[in-house]
């Protein structure tokens, strides 16, 4: 015999996943009341790169920019995103959990507006900030909050046709050593490249850095190597230890899906 189904139990689920949808925007409310107070989000559109802006010369389409995010719109930023509903959130087995806003990570389809209802206004504003401070090609569709215990990583990956070869990621809290390889063959000797990501910082790789496998180990300090392209910029030399935030990492992942046609 066929097991039965629990319609009643169905639509109380799906009547919750409703309401966690129409009171995103409610639950919200309370955060970014006067807009963001000290992070410029438009310019004047004139593609000028920032000052703080660090060319990385040894990975086409890898990018990195310090401070991009003033410190007090990151904390209220951490603060709204770790009060969003529980049902965007899930658990990983690496001392990590992932946030997602605008539909279904495994997805690659994005369905327009249906998709942007989940958004709350201010991650709809870095959105279009991405854009108008040419840290993005295009206007992001979707965003992936890590929350990272201290010593979490994730293994060295490419996320292939999954979303378009331009890739962000706004760091909020802790510090953690980003490494670039080969697409192909084994993660062994050295990488390509690796960039110490700060807090309020945006790391971009489009192109030929998107196609690259990239990862961050499971580490209590990270060690700054030759290959590290900021390590200069920060006033580190080869062989710094650089101490993991105790209180973990939390990151913002700004990517685009192909649209349904």
């Amino acid at each position: 015999m066929a097991p039965s189904i629990d319609v009643r139990a169905l639509v109380r689920a799906a009547k919750t996943r409703e309401s966690e949808v129409t009171s995103t925007s409610e639950r919200h409310d309370r955060f970014f009341p006067d807009g963001f107070v000290d992070t410029t989000l438009d310019d004047d559109g004139c593609g000028v790169a920032s000052e703080k802006s660090i060319p990385i010369a040894t990975v086409d389409g890898l990018s990195y920019e310090r401070e991009w995010l003033g410190e007090r719109d990151a904390d209220e930023l951490e603060r709204a995103l770790l009060a969003s509903p529980s049902s965007w959130w899930t658990s990983w087995s690496n001392a990590r959990r992932v946030m997602n806003a605008g539909g279904n990570a495994p997805s690659q389809l994005f369905r327009g507006e249906e998709d942007l209802k989940h958004f709350p206004a201010y991650l709809r504003a870095l959105m279009r900030a991405m854009v108008n401070r040419k840290t993005s090609d295009a206007e992001p569709n979707h965003v992936l909050v890590n929350e990272y215990e201290s010593r979490g990583g994730i293994t060295p990956h490419s996320d292939g046709a999954v979303y378009a070869e331009d890739v962000s990621i706004l760091t909020l809290r802790g510090t953690a050593l980003i490494e670039f390889w080969p697409s192909e063959g084994e993660i062994t000797g050295r990488p390509i490249a690796s960039v110490l990501l700060e807090p309020r910082s945006v790391l971009t790789y489009k192109g030929t850095a998107y196609r690259l496998r990239h990862g961050i180990r499971e580490t209590d300090a990270d060690v700054v190597t030759e290959e590290t392209a900021n390590a200069r910029a920060l006033g580190l030399n080869p062989g710094a230890r650089v101490e993991r935030n105790p209180r973990g990492r939390v990151s913002v992942v700004f990517v685009r899906k192909r649209t349904v046609v």
